[in-house]
């Protein structure tokens, strides 16, 4: 039969185990959030930097508008698709590079 201080103490263990699995999903999710944002930031980066230089040359703006016109949609599309792939598979593989990177470090 168990006492009190031993249920208590059983408590305490296994709330301790509940705290660090939290932690841990935490730091994952952040993790997760964080490539987010710097995707979301590289992404702005770039958008900035085309506008900008759209603004300083409206002829190349003029040359990518007939370009786009002159690919026919269906090559868009399937050059759009193959980026969103490419993308997605390098959100899951970027990771484990970075874990072997940071491990080879140690």
């Amino acid at each position: 039969m168990t006492t009190k201080p031993d249920q208590l103490e059983l408590r305490r263990q296994a709330l301790l185990l509940k705290i660090s699995a939290q932690r841990q999903v935490l730091a994952l999710q952040l993790q997760d959030m964080k490539q987010s944002a710097n995707i979301a930031e590289l992404g702005y980066r770039f958008v900035s930097g085309v506008i900008g230089k759209l603004r300083k040359n409206p002829l190349l703006g003029v040359a990518i508008g007939a370009g786009m016109l002159l690919i026919k949609p269906a090559r868009i599309t399937s050059i759009s698709k193959t980026a969103f792939k490419t993308w997605q598979i390098w959100r899951v593989i970027a990771p484990v590079i970075n874990q072997f990177k940071s491990n080879a470090k140690k």
